[in-house]
């Protein structure tokens, strides 16, 4: 294929040739590296309620208490964190570089972990069917020649009733590591080099070469003392495509995907970020940005907050999956129809023996989620019983139920990421299709905010 340095992507000559160089690379500085510590759950099925409520499942069926997930790209620990999260799921982690996988299942032994199957496989090589209910990729596809091309293999691994979690580089995150990339290779003097042990050199040198107060050498000095490994995966990574949220969705539709919604992570939640949604003060600005579709508005939010965006983090299902996707307006709708209890379990961390590197669980367990609600949602919290509807508690608190106020709410409380709510089903509520009237109510609010505007327009 041709060579190009829109990105970084020099060194990116074929398919095969990327898989290898990622497994050289990957080999050299395995990532992520061991967490000092491992965390279970005492209630097996509560990751997958979660996981159910993130993409508005409030009857916790789309995933099944006991699913087959594939980790496309597991790395050194992701597929062993997540046979820790779903521990009566079936898990099998693939990856390209063996040091990674030797390191996983040394981490799985000390764990006793027993639902983990690891292979090292390529991506653009696996021969998966729709075997998986939930397969999970982040941070991999754009390290491949052709992502689009890995892409399709994966989506062809999920089952039509599955749902993927994926995540790829924000264009707008990576424009600076990008380029110093692309400098490394110039100071080279070969850019078809893979001699990453003479790069690191470059680098050290160049802590205190760049001139003071420029973006780059700011760039830089953030990661002065980090970890080799992500040092590497940060700033010497050979090959690395990236995104909008735009081109993200047209690449997935190319693959037979469509998606969801957006997934909080763990980059964006210690930052405080909710994705994807901006509020705006001036009512007509906000009527017109709260009327995009979903994809469109989270592109708008991409483009303006660029490098402050969240990341390119979504679930995403089949479109042959014959479920029809429910828009972030429909979600809130839903979650405002809806009954919920407060949600809980303890957790037992396993923690790392820094001498031998082995993992031994503390001697007692701590309640989860251990972090109390955002001040923001704390009284929707407390006023949780497991009997009123939502839209009910919004009613007594006296809080707007419009979408700007609602979807915070629904995300503060009810995902993985926040997870202090869950969805109690009761007779006649929220069926398959949700709540019937939701559509409706949208449908009627949308026209009244529009309206408004033009009564305003035509008036003045």
């Amino acid at each position: 294929m041709p060579q190009s340095d829109d990105f970084n992507l020099v060194l990116a000559e074929s398919v095969d040739s990327v898989d290898a160089l990622n497994a050289k690379f990957y080999g050299r500085f395995p990532y992520p590296w061991s967490p000092a510590k491992f965390e279970s759950l005492a209630d097996p099925y509560f990751q997958t309620t979660m996981v159910n409520q993130d993409i508005g499942d409030w009857q916790h069926k789309t995933l099944p208490k006991r699913p087959n997930i594939f980790v496309a790209g597991c790395g050194t620990n992701q597929a062993l964190f997540t046979a820790l999260k779903f521990p009566q799921a079936s898990v099998r982690g693939a990856d390209m570089s063996l040091t990674s996988l030797a390191t996983c299942t040394e981490n799985a032994k000390s764990l006793g972990v027993t639902n983990l199957q690891l292979k090292r496989e390529s991506l653009n090589h696996i021969p998966y069917r729709e075997e998986f209910d939930y397969v999970i990729c982040t941070g991999v596809i754009h390290h491949n020649a052709e992502p689009q091309r890995t892409l399709e293999k994966i989506a062809a691994a999920l089952k039509p009733s599955g749902i993927m979690e994926l995540m790829v580089y924000n264009r707008f995150h990576w424009i600076m590591p990008f380029a110093f990339q692309q400098a490394i290779r110039i100071f080279s003097e070969d850019e078809g080099t893979t001699d990453f042990e003479g790069e690191l050199p470059i680098v050290e040198k160049l802590y205190d070469e760049l001139p003071r107060g420029t973006m780059m050498s700011d760039y830089l000095n953030q990661l002065r003392g980090t970890d080799e490994s992500l040092l590497a995966d940060a700033i010497l990574q050979p090959v690395a495509h990236s995104y909008t949220v735009e081109s993200l969705e047209q690449m997935a539709d190319r693959c037979g995907l469509e998606i969801l919604t957006p997934c909080i992570n763990q980059f964006d939640k210690s930052e405080g970020k909710l994705p994807w949604n901006l509020e705006f003060r001036d009512p007509e600005l906000r009527a017109k940005y709260e009327s995009l579709p979903d994809t469109r508005r989270w592109h708008l939010s991409n483009l303006l907050l660029m490098e402050s965006s969240s990341q390119l983090w979504f679930y995403l299902q089949r479109k042959d999956s014959g479920r029809r996707r429910k828009t972030e307006h429909e979600l809130c709708e839903e979650f405002l129809d809806t009954t919920f209890a407060k949600s809980g379990t303890t957790q037992t961390n396993y923690l790392k023996n820094m001498i031998d590197g082995t993992y031994k669980p503390a001697p007692t367990s701590i309640p989860y989620p251990m972090a109390q609600p955002h001040p923001s949602v704390k009284d929707i919290y407390a006023a949780a019983d497991g009997q009123t509807p939502m839209r009910e508690i919004f009613r007594r608190l006296n809080l707007d139920t419009a979408f700007h106020v609602a979807n915070p709410a629904r995300l503060n409380l009810t995902t993985t990421a926040y997870p202090y709510l869950k969805a109690v089903a009761q007779a006649g509520q929220n069926g398959e299709a949700g709540d019937p009237n939701a559509s409706r109510r949208l449908a009627s609010s949308n026209y009244e905010k529009l309206k408004s505007i033009r009564d305003r327009k035509s008036n003045g």
